[in-house]
């Protein structure tokens, strides 16, 4: 039972002889609210009421979150004249006894400020309203509340942050714009506190200021967190931005505000707090956002699928001859310029983690064979021949090929997104295509040995030359085959390797391939993981370049990239499956959950397109459901497979119908990469087949294979729709499985419903209401049809 007292007599522990002191003074008119896992204490001082958070451990109270900071009070609002402080002069508590909740008041002006604070039984989060109330019209820049993060280490800095953007620059803030899975996290020893702002509040396409955020360690006593209203704008491209305090919007009579969470623990594992905050976010936004009837898939998949293969592959697709072999680019027609080449080059078909022509061409194999249609898989086949034609040189192959009228030329990697106008051949490219080379031994079985004498070169080269730390560098020498020093002793693309050397080792139980894998990924758990220095090629040397010592100190940390995190997750997926060993599944589940931090649980109204379920890119970078979503998709699936929850399977369905809101019109094929790149409301470019719609695709065919258009979990008595449809409800009684199943596309169709968990159990099946007949185990599992 949530209830408001008087504050009295209680032990409250800080981390700070001075905040402990101040923690436990006694004073008649404070008042303080508390769920018996949070309390809230409104502290009067001076003439105005203080908040101050805390954290239960055991039978204490942990001093976490006070309100205003040395550099900025608890409640500003800015305007073109500079911020001003709102003083908190009345406080009580409100509502029944069984939904108290606090109210503070404060004027400025003649304009007043209500903030209210409730909890929730048996909830560690704390809901937050702040509304300003105008007599008159007012020219306002911020509106914000700030805290300061009490507990703190030697150093003077948090062991944990997390923010979803960076703002290394005095002048510089954290946009809504950064805004997929918003929270602004600290966490000393297992005491964290974040904000973690209200999305209802913040969304609308009227609303008449942004929102956006603040966080600073650097030169700071105690951290400091500031969320709420701001007028920012873009400084930097589409990586960072600034309040623009005296450019203020012109705000009419009446009230404005916007909400948040508090959100205080006192008991998490170490650097982990996140894990709960990502669940919190799902729950409260991505899972309704799920059940909705409009998503990011307009159209069956079916014809996303047909616009793959049919339309936009054979425009780009190039048949031709080389070393004597049939082969077929798939085109990006990128080469030229981004490796300032003649236009020929655009003839061009890449092997790279972005760009991965062997990918795309396993998912046109894949369906070309179920479906009967010879010459697409004839054609993928081709793209496996290129790929295999790559010069061995020193170890590492060569991963862009392109054809002119003097024949075919191999480049060792890009220049955009590479060093050295793409000189050096690329560890992270080999590793990734040599993981796709051993995947197709499924596709062509006959050929088997010689894909994995391909993979074994590749998995030979990267343990010559992983260093004793467990690190393999990224970029080599063509001519030498020695490492550039540029990501040599420090980069997260090392887990990119570990998963093709424990996919080695299960595929020739060879322990040299899972020593190096494991060596590998204790480097990533011990030496990138604890720090999230997640650097790859792209964090540094594409659209946000940076120096590779960059680090921004006012937030305390590093740029981060989330193609590395997925890859780390996966080797521990892999890993696990080789050694069973408990470790790898957790590790990589508590990767998996930092990497949700940036997907998209929300679709904001201010931004036009439907963007639910989509992953940004990094931390100082601004797209909105980029094209490696695809990708993601089959790592969120395979952790269901791993851990049974449901979170990670609705997450995945999420990413894979995200991409499918970009297209380019309804007409095209093709799919931007991304949305809102540069922080306005639009598309951004088409990049290619490999990066968007056949990415896409490929990950729709593997996952709707292994789990139908729908999905019913017996075991947990839930489903969710995959293609174009959702489940609300199912019920296992017995021998009789009942489900309600919706459309969301509204096509008369067939989807196939497959069943996890049926076991031996002959079962009678209802799907809205309709008996659909009796079914054993294996026929459920392989799924029955459902007319919609």
């Amino acid at each position: 039972m949530v209830i408001a007292f008087r504050y009295t007599s209680i032990l409250l522990i800080a981390m700070d002889g001075a905040a402990s002191a101040d923690a436990q003074r006694q004073a008649d008119s404070d008042i303080w609210l508390d769920n018996g896992l949070v309390r809230v204490v409104l502290v009067r001082e001076e003439g105005e009421y203080v908040e101050r958070w805390y954290a239960r451990r055991g039978g204490d109270w942990v001093f976490v979150f006070e309100g205003g900071n040395e550099i900025r009070a608890a409640q500003t609002i800015g305007s073109a004249a500079g911020k001003q402080a709102i003083r908190f002069t009345e406080a009580s508590a409100l509502g029944a006894p069984m939904h108290r909740r606090l109210e503070l008041r404060g004027t400025v002006a003649g304009d007043t400020l209500i903030k209210t604070i409730g909890l929730e039984e048996g909830s560690r989060f704390a809901r937050v309203a702040v509304t300003m109330k105008f007599q008159t019209s007012r020219d306002v820049s911020s509106l914000l509340s700030t805290y300061s993060f009490i507990p703190q280490t030697r150093s003077g800095t948090p062991e944990f942050v997390f923010t979803p953007a960076l703002r290394p620059e005095a002048d510089e803030v954290i946009a809504d714009h950064s805004f997929r899975s918003p929270a602004f996290i600290l966490q000393t020893g297992t005491v964290a506190g974040a904000i973690v702002p209200d999305l209802s509040s913040i969304d609308g396409k009227g609303r008449p200021i942004r929102a956006g955020a603040d966080l600073q360690v650097k030169g700071l006593r105690r951290p400091l967190i500031s969320f709420g209203l701001m007028h920012w704008k873009r400084k930097k491209a589409h990586v960072y931005y600034e309040l623009a305090d005296t450019a203020t919007l012109h705000i009419a009579p009446g009230g404005m505000g916007y909400g948040y969470f508090v959100y205080l623990t006192a008991g998490a594992p170490e650097k982990k707090a996140y894990r709960e905050i990502v669940r919190f976010l799902w729950e409260k936004y991505g899972e309704p956002d799920f059940q909705k009837a409009v998503n990011p898939q307009a159209e069956p998949f079916a014809s996303y699928i047909h616009k793959a293969w049919h339309e936009f592959m054979p425009s780009v697709a190039l048949d031709t001859v080389y070393e004597g072999k049939p082969v077929t680019l798939l085109r990006q027609a990128r080469l030229a310029w981004s490796n300032n080449l003649p236009k020929a080059a655009d003839n061009d078909c890449w092997f790279n983690v972005w760009f991965n022509a062997l990918r795309t061409a396993y998912g046109m194999h894949l369906y070309g064979r179920e479906h009967g249609d010879a010459a697409l898989a004839q054609r993928a086949e081709r793209v496996l021949n290129l790929a295999l034609l790559a010069p061995k040189g020193t170890g590492l192959r060569p991963t862009i090929f392109y054809v002119d009228s003097s024949g075919g030329h191999w480049v060792a990697d890009h220049g955009w997104g590479g060093i050295e106008n793409g000189r050096l051949l690329p560890m992270f490219h080999n590793a990734w295509t040599a993981y796709w080379v051993l995947r197709w031994r499924d596709r062509v079985p006959q050929r088997g040995k010689e894909l994995l004498d391909y993979a074994k070169e590749i998995g030979g080269f990267l343990i010559a030359h992983q260093l004793s730390t467990g690190v393999i560098p990224s970029w080599y020498d063509p001519a030498t085959g020695e490492p550039s020093p540029v990501l040599r002793d420090e980069n997260g693309e090392t887990a990119g390797a570990a998963l093709l050397l424990s996919e080695l080792a299960n595929a020739t139980g060879d322990s040299r391939y899972r020593d190096a894998a494991e060596r590998a990924m204790r480097y990533i758990l011990t030496e990138i993981e604890p720090h999230q220095r997640w650097y790859d090629f792209e964090t540094f040397f594409s659209c946000s370049q940076k120096p590779v010592d960059f680090f921004d100190s006012v937030t305390h940390q590093p740029p981060q990239n989330t193609l590395s995190m997925q890859m780390a997750a996966e080797a521990c997926a892999s890993l696990y499956e080789l050694t069973k060993d408990e470790r790898y599944r957790e590790a990589g589940s508590a990767i998996l959950d930092y990497l949700c931090l940036y997907q998209q649980v929300w679709s904001p109204q201010w931004l036009s397109c439907q963007l639910f379920g989509g992953f940004g890119v990094q931390n100082t970078d601004g797209e909105w459901s980029d094209s490696r979503q695809g990708y993601f998709a089959m790592t969120l699936m395979k952790y269901y497979e791993l851990t049974g929850r449901r979170e990670y399977l609705e997450r995945s369905v999420a990413a894979l119908r995200s991409m499918f809101s970009l297209f380019e019109s309804p007409q095209s094929p093709r799919t931007a990469e991304n949305y809102a790149h540069g922080a306005y409301d639009q598309l951004a470019g088409v990049t290619g087949l490999h990066w968007g719609t056949g990415s896409s695709v490929v990950s729709i065919h593997l996952i709707a294979g292994k789990y139908g258009d729908a999905f019913v979990d017996l075991n947990g008595s839930w489903g969710a729709g995959i293609d174009g449809c959702r489940i609300t409800n199912v019920t296992v009684s017995g021998e009789k499985i009942s489900v309600t199943l919706f459309d969301n596309v509204n096509v008369s169709r067939k989807v196939k419903v497959k069943f996890g968990g049926a076991g031996n159990i002959t079962y009678a099946v209802v799907v809205n209401g309709k008996s659909l007949g009796r079914f054993d185990g294996t026929a459920l599992t392989r799924g029955i049809d459902v007319d919609l």
